[in-house]
């Protein structure tokens, strides 16, 4: 078998519109954006710029919001992730319209942040334990377990380049009972 291939040194066919950071790998933009520019061949921006260009979204909203002195109710509500008690002008419509389990807008912006690092991180985890049983097998001589587990990084790290999440095959053809190989023999849509 060939040496691992590092992921930090790969390079993929996608560019940035908005940063120009070119041949970037799959992983760095969104499936959405991948599945447009893959039908209609349009821009693409990376994940970065997106959630920057979101962030800056949101700090123009909150800062609109505190300029326009839009009417605060008079009690302030509890966010229920940090608890403390905060005019309305610090939450998100959408998080007013929730009254049960409201959150501000500083703890949403955290737990967007958190929530990628977690998904990051839980990718990291998966090709690292990959790697282990791989090393595991090969100590045992295990040859169908490490190729088993070596089928599964390939694609764990293929999904990581292209962005296209690997996608299982029918069993083959199967046994057919015609000797044209056409099916049943039973007629048409049977």
């Amino acid at each position: 078998m060939s040496t691992p291939v590092t992921t930090d040194t790969w390079a993929g066919n996608f560019d940035c519109s908005v940063c120009r950071r070119k041949r970037l790998v799959g992983s760095e933009f969104s499936k959405k954006a991948l599945e447009r520019h893959r039908k209609t061949g349009g821009i693409l921006k990376c994940k970065q710029c997106t959630s920057a260009q979101e962030s800056s979204e949101r700090l123009a909203a909150a800062s609109k919001a505190a300029s326009n002195n839009i009417k605060a109710s008079e009690d302030p509500i509890t966010c229920t992730s940090c608890k403390q008690s905060l005019s309305t002008a610090k939450f998100n419509r959408s998080q007013l319209s929730k009254r049960d389990n409201v959150r501000c807008r500083i703890c949403v912006e955290e737990s967007i942040q958190d929530e990628e690092q977690s998904r990051k991180a839980s990718k990291q985890n998966e090709i690292e334990e990959l790697k282990r049983k791989i090393k595991e097998a090969d100590a045992k001589g295990n040859v169908k377990e490490k190729l088993k587990y070596e089928s599964q990084l390939s694609a764990l790290e293929a999904e990581h380049v292209t962005g296209l999440k690997p996608v299982v095959m029918g069993r083959g053809r199967g046994r057919r009972s015609s000797w044209r190989g056409r099916g049943t023999g039973r007629g048409r849509g049977k």
